[in-house]
């Protein structure tokens, strides 16, 4: 059901009072690897230990995560906000945006960023419409937090001027 406008509007303000982090995805696709920024993601199991992700249906990183059934998060610290504009600019689909960037692969293969707070490795499980983007809900199959006294990235609309929707 289609609301007014004005309704939406409201929603959408409301919704953006969320918390959440921002994060590097990371996905590989035989020797291709490409990588976005996403900040709709949350723990959702502990047993098994599980995230979930949600990718708009247009970003060329979803394709990539649908055919390979994998993929990594790196978790940004809280002086990564360029790091997050970074990854969210451009189409992995045209440019190499891993080209420069310090990265390794997990044990998965997809790609995680060397310079981060943590990063997790993760098999898709299950995944789910809703909207305009695709829910994957992935099992933690490894991770591992790096050293130094950091906080995480938080999510805040006014630094990114649209790039991550």
């Amino acid at each position: 059901m289609d609301r007014p406008e004005q309704d939406r509007e409201a929603i959408l303000a409301a919704m953006g009072h969320l918390s959440h982090g921002v994060y590097v995805l990371g996905a590989r696709r035989g020797r291709e690897m490409t990588a976005m920024t996403a900040s709709w993601v949350a723990q959702v199991s502990e047993r098994p230990p599980c995230v979930v992700v949600s990718v708009r249906d247009d970003r060329y990183t979803h394709d990539v995560i649908l055919e390979s059934a994998t993929f990594s998060l790196s978790v940004l610290r809280e002086d990564q906000v360029d790091v997050a504009t970074h990854f969210a600019e451009t189409s992995g689909e045209y440019h190499d945006k891993l080209h420069g960037v310090p990265y390794g692969q997990s044990p998965g293969g997809s790609p995680v960023l060397l310079d981060c707070l943590a990063y997790l490795d993760c098999r898709v499980l299950d995944s789910a419409h809703a909207g305009d983007h695709t829910v994957f809900i992935g099992e933690v199959t490894a991770g591992e937090s790096y050293d130094g006294p950091s906080y995480p990235l938080l999510y805040d609309p006014t630094e990114y001027e649209g790039a991550l929707s």
